[in-house]
């Protein structure tokens, strides 16, 4: 069978209730097919003609995670010819190797990596890097809401801004912005450590049990909001923070010039 002909296959199943199990079901549709000589971007090639379809942005990207999980190359993927279209799930469940995207990505980009690297040269959706637990989730750009929700290791790096609930329900691993960071970062977070060079807006550190939360600049309303554990680290200039309503925990305030390990 032809990977286009695969892929409709695969394109013409429901979605399950999950993406694992939707990744498994990609995983099967490619497990026969000639993938490794074909190369990343002749099979984007191949299944483009379906673009169309309703479920293509969330199965093509499933689809080509699951056929870069049979090639054993670094791979680089041109999305430029899909202007109008961001696929969900791209990267999702990856492991080895280096994927390099020119592009935006959509929702679940890099979702449950567990080593490799993905190197995003353009801005992901949400929940990028959710539920991650190794390898590194590189993004040029910016990253919208819920970004390493729920991730246990790894680490995720971002250039520009981030919006809200970064690290949300973390456990381990690193996440760091190069720029500013929205609301509720950290929210509810346990473990791990997220570094954000510029400001945070309003809530950081919101009902934090563990881990670290390091902010380079200014500060929102409402730092650590119910906070009962972890490690807040602030700048100097922002000496005057005050914590909300926290019942555990540690603020620290690091003297210009410091940088923490």
């Amino acid at each position: 069978m032809s990977i286009k002909n695969a892929f409709k296959d695969y394109l013409a199943l429901p979605f399950s209730e999950s993406i694992g199990k939707d990744y498994a079901q990609a995983l099967k549709a490619v497990e026969a097919e000639e993938v490794e000589s074909s190369g990343l971007q002749k099979v984007l090639g191949e299944i483009s003609s379906e673009v169309r379809h309703p479920s293509f942005p969330k199965k093509a990207g499933l689809f080509l995670s699951a056929t870069m999980s049979r090639i054993n190359s670094d791979q680089y993927l041109d999305l430029s010819s899909l202007t109008d279209m961001k696929f969900d799930c791209l990267g999702a469940f990856f492991e080895k190797g280096v994927l390099t995207v020119k592009g935006d990505l959509g929702d679940y980009a890099g979702a449950y990596m567990v080593s490799g690297n993905l190197i995003i040269e353009g801005d992901v959706a949400d929940y990028a890097g959710i539920g991650m637990t190794g390898g590194t989730l590189n993004v040029k750009g910016l990253a919208e809401n819920h970004l390493g929700h729920s991730m246990s290791g790894g680490e995720i790096v971002i250039g520009k801004n981030v919006l809200d609930f970064a690290g949300n329900r973390m456990t381990g691993g690193r996440i760091s912005v190069k720029a500013n960071a929205g609301y509720s970062i950290g929210y509810r977070m346990v473990g791990g450590l997220i570094a954000v060079r510029d400001l945070a807006w309003d809530f950081a550190g919101e009902e934090m049990v563990g881990g670290c939360i390091r902010i380079g600049g200014h500060l929102g309303h409402d730092l650590g909001l119910s906070m009962v554990g972890g490690e807040l680290d602030i700048s100097e200039k922002e000496k005057d923070a005050k914590r909300i309503k926290a019942s555990g925990g540690r603020l620290v305030i690091v003297a210009k010039g410091k940088k923490k390990q």
